[in-house]
């Protein structure tokens, strides 16, 4: 996949661990074009605003990142002046990108946010989006669990569904990303006593064969949904999970899920951007165009909220 389209779906990924691509056909008229802003933001509840502004470059350039730390980000809420987001000389732990902070402002439910970036050479860009209201989780669990050893290898093969069910709130449009994470930690019993030395959480990839016109396997793990179908109703999901590790260095942990409810442009970028990927080594696929809601630039700006639950996995 060409440089241009790897920087925003990388940046936007972030908020995933944590937790714009355009189509064109010929690369000449790619790099034709002028440079324009990346924006990247995911934000939610309860976290520090965060973003990171970049330059799009050429897709036949192989320079680094040109990442931006001059340009004035300001945030609205309802088209009013909040706060003028300051650049973090010390890059962000997961990503180890340098970044724009809003300090100690955490978004809240259901405001709409503005973010303007001006920076010197480049168009202003701006974007919209808002937290939806978190839904909670009614039930989850863990069945047909299965433990198997890889012929010829050491590792051992684990299957298992997960059940989760969850209240769809009625006549409006909800979107939703559910991300599954298996927590692994790494052990060894010295004199009879057993030490762990890391943890590893491994997100949950689909296959691109559980998507439907309504529901789409991220690119980052996980799995979108939109709600048009089952509006209203108890959204019920039993999905296929598959992992193989060495049990006699690494011991199967809790698996923690994640509900979001996220902001259409949420739902629209990922979307776009995972069915983009699953199409993109078929010469014969139609090209997706992906969503980008930076006006001006490149990017995503998106808000979601999120709420959690774990269940243990074990003989």
């Amino acid at each position: 996949m060409p440089r241009l389209i790897f920087l925003p779906i990388f940046l936007a990924m972030l908020s995933f661990v944590l937790s714009c691509e355009k189509v064109f056909d010929v690369n000449s008229a790619i790099d034709a074009r002028s440079s324009e802003l990346v924006v990247v933001s995911s934000f939610t509840l309860d976290r520090t605003l965060q973003v990171y502004v970049s330059s799009s470059g050429s897709i036949l350039d192989d320079e680094p990142i040109a990442y931006i730390d001059n340009a004035i980000v300001e945030l609205y809420r309802n088209e009013e002046f909040l706060t003028q987001l300051s650049f973090s000389e010390d890059k962000d732990k997961i990503s180890n990108l340098p970044f724009y902070s809003a300090g100690d402002f955490q978004p809240q439910v259901g405001i709409k946010y503005t973010i303007r970036v001006d920076a010197p050479g480049f168009e202003t860009v701006t974007a919209h989006s808002q937290i939806p209201t978190p839904v909670k989780m009614v039930s989850s669990e863990i069945s047909d669990l299965q433990f198997s050893e890889m012929t010829g290898e050491k590792e051992t093969l684990v299957r298992y569904r997960v059940g989760i069910a969850f209240e769809d709130p009625g006549q409006i449009d909800n979107y939703y990303h559910i991300n599954l994470l298996q927590q692994f930690r790494e052990y060894a019993i010295i004199e009879n006593d057993t030490l762990y030395f890391r943890e590893e959480m491994r997100p949950v990839i689909f296959s691109n064969q559980l998507n439907t016109n309504f529901q789409v396997a991220h690119v980052g793990g996980g799995l979108l949904l939109a709600d048009e179908d089952q509006d209203g109703q108890t959204i019920r999901l039993n999905l296929p999970v598959e992992f193989s590790y060495l049990p006699n260095r690494d011991e199967l942990g809790k698996l923690f899920i994640e509900l979001r409810a996220v902001s259409k442009e949420y739902y629209q970028y990922f979307s776009t951007i995972s069915r983009q990927n699953g199409v993109s080594d078929s010469p014969y696929a139609d090209p997706v165009i992906v969503y980008d809601n930076i006006n001006g630039g490149q990017g995503v700006f998106a808000g979601f909220s999120t709420s959690s639950d774990s269940l243990v996995v074990g003989y």
